[in-house]
């Protein structure tokens, strides 16, 4: 009996003694999915309890393992040197994070720590879009029913662009958004991914940037296109020319026309003075005789020398001038 006892005693303190390793640490997981946890050590294992925040929920012992609830149960994994069990929770809720403890009898408790997270939605606003080159374009990325708050991330043409994420909460989940400009230089594919710890990789969405480029003149087309349009604009200034030089003209030929009227009316009403009036000989010259008879003065008028047959040089024929007294 003394013996038995000895023996026991020393079991206890060997498997006291042993290490428990307990993995993982931290365990983040989706809800809804499967959380698993290995707990270990190098000596034989007569007694092992599996706890969820200080409840109990799974004995493992040489007579088999009993558990409370049929979403845990617990896979034996041993190996030589090596006593391992695995515990798993199947469809994992909200109210099963927490703290998740291993203990193996007579040892101290292993604590590790399970996260149960929410995967929402992802999405671009507005799709595709296509801009004219070196225009800005914005891009609007919403997380929508994530649980804890997610990184909100984006990716041009596969490099990594960083923004600055606003949220908000609904309930237990968070709503983000995060704003991307993006200066059209050329045809990209543009990436908003969202990322929380139970993701081993990120949930995106991609959409499409399309750049219209702007059409590049050819400098033999623009030198032709500036002289047709000097050309036009001398011609222009040539045909002005000509109509107002013409119209200039025919204002001056009016004038002198008018001008020219004038003066032949005058000449015309200039006869009709002199019938009335008598008209000056150019060739008269008053020249007395000296005599006169019965009070009549008789005068010889001419400044001209007379000519054979009674006619002056000048073609004029000689006359006398007779003065009634």
């Amino acid at each position: 009996m003394y013996v038995f006892r000895l023996g026991l005693f020393l079991l206890i303190i060997t498997v006291a003694s042993g290490q428990v390793l307990l993995q993982p640490l931290n365990a983040a997981v989706l809800r809804g999915s499967k959380a698993q946890f290995n707990c270990s050590t190098n000596q034989p294992i007569s007694v092992m309890t599996w706890m969820v925040n200080g409840r109990l929920v799974i004995t493992i012992s040489d007579s088999g393992v009993l558990k409370s609830t049929d979403r845990v149960s617990a896979t034996n994994f041993t190996t030589p040197g090596d006593y391992r069990w695995e515990f798993s929770i199947s469809n994992v809720q909200r109210d099963d994070a927490g703290e998740v403890t291993c203990q193996v009898l007579g040892g101290a408790a292993s604590k590790a720590t399970l996260s149960v997270q929410e995967r929402g939605s992802v999405g671009i606003v507005g799709g595709n879009q296509t801009k004219t080159e070196g225009a800005q374009s914005a891009f609007q990325c919403q997380a929508v029913g994530w649980f804890p708050e997610p990184n909100v991330s984006w990716s041009v043409n596969g490099v990594a662009n960083s923004c600055n994420t606003s949220s908000v909460t609904q309930g237990n989940l968070f709503n983000s958004s995060c704003t991307l400009l993006v200066t059209a230089v050329k045809n990209s594919s543009v990436q908003c991914l969202v990322k929380i710890p139970a993701l081993s990789t990120s949930d995106s969405s991609t959409v499409f940037l399309t750049v219209v480029k702007l059409a590049k003149i050819d400098q033999t087309v623009l030198i032709a296109v500036t002289v047709a349009f000097s050309a036009a604009a001398l011609l222009f200034l040539i045909i002005y020319g000509i109509f107002f030089f013409c119209k200039r003209r025919k204002k001056k030929s009016s004038y002198q026309e008018e001008l020219r009227r004038a003066q032949i009316q005058s000449q015309n009403r200039t006869p009709a003075t002199e019938n009335v009036r008598g008209r000056d000989n150019r060739g008269y010259r008053d020249r007395h005789d000296g005599h006169t008879n019965d009070r009549v003065w008789y005068t010889n008028q001419s400044n001209k020398h007379q000519m054979p047959g009674d006619f002056f040089d000048d073609g004029h024929r000689n006359h006398s001038h007779m003065t009634m007294l």
